[in-house]
């Protein structure tokens, strides 16, 4: 278990899943948001996306968190294990709009020193309502296509924590 991928919607939980799979397993974790984000909220070109992602994948070792819908075929095939973070749309919900008003009540600096406003909130709790019946689709379909990657899905935050718990 060297190259894990964390995958599920935004809001799901899967970076706070990596940091701790990082912990757990003394892995190093390449957080996805940090290819794809600039400063000032700017995205990054697909060319240095795909730069950032092949010096995280050059490692032996390493824990990614995202879906990479446009690089899933690339990406998905390296990892050794998938963990697919599949809760219900109400607790995806629940979870995104507690941290995207945490992330802008506190001033919290994220991905490439960008603070989270309100308007920034509010788009980020829609992308996670509409992209949930997409990755009900997608995920599935892309993970019966690969090969020789053992695939670990969740649908409750409860059977993720007793498998992490089960780690240490």
């Amino acid at each position: 278990m060297n190259k894990l991928l964390v995958i599920g919607v935004s809001g799901a939980g899967k970076s706070t899943v990596a940091n701790r799979l990082s912990a757990i397993l003394n892995l190093p974790f390449f957080p996805s948001d940090g290819f794809y984000w600039e400063d000032e909220w700017r995205l990054a070109s697909p060319e240095k996306v795909r730069q950032r992602l092949m010096d995280a994948l050059s490692h032996d070792k390493w824990i990614l968190d995202g879906n990479f819908d446009n690089e899933h075929e690339f990406v998905w095939k390296q990892a050794d294990r998938i963990i697919w973070l599949d809760y219900s749309l109400p607790t995806i919900l629940k979870q995104v709009i507690a941290r995207n008003l945490r992330w802008t009540l506190t001033r919290q600096t994220v991905w490439s020193g960008n603070q989270m406003t309100l308007p920034r909130a509010v788009s980020g709790i829609h992308h996670a309502l509409r992209s949930y019946a997409v990755k009900q689709e997608t995920h599935p379909r892309w993970l019966s296509e690969l090969r020789g990657v053992d695939v670990y899905r969740f649908c409750s935050r409860k059977e993720t924590e007793l498998w992490l718990k089960s780690l240490v």
